[in-house]
């Protein structure tokens, strides 16, 4: 995917991050409660076997053929990849690259130079729909 990335300037004409073609998305999924049952890191016995939503099968697999970037992110600490990679590729989800160690808890705030888009899961993958949503940003008159 490194390749298909799009050269970007700064306001100064300096060489700054690189942006993906437009029209492709990055998507940054998590895995526990949102493609499958929430297994907590306390009972990794459990992320072997534990259920995935088709739903969310379908859709990232779909977002991952329409050329979309499909990158997993979850909690789950380091030790626990090679069995999280394992339970991704049995279960036939698609996807460009795993991120271990999520900070745990919620309430997340992401800052960014770059554009981000929150969509949070609640029950069921779907095609995403637009709409207008109160938002925190900073402040402008400073």
């Amino acid at each position: 995917m490194e390749n298909n990335l799009n050269k970007a300037q700064d306001e100064y004409g300096r060489l700054a991050s690189p942006v993906l073609p437009e029209g492709v998305k990055n998507y940054l999924i998590d895995i526990d409660g949102t493609i499958c049952e929430d297994v907590p890191n306390e009972e990794p016995e459990r992320m072997k076997d534990c259920a995935h939503y088709p739903d969310a099968l379908d859709t990232c697999n779909r977002w991952y053929d329409e050329g979309h970037v499909i990158t997993f992110f979850t909690s789950r600490t380091e030790d626990l990849r090679e069995i999280t990679e394992a339970w991704l590729q049995s279960r036939g989800f698609k996807h460009h690259g795993l991120l271990m160690n999520k900070p745990r808890g919620g309430n997340y705030h992401w800052i960014d130079n770059h554009m981000v888009k929150a969509t949070r899961y609640e029950g069921r993958f779907t095609d995403l729909v637009k709409v207008t949503k109160s938002i925190e940003v900073f402040r402008e008159d400073l």
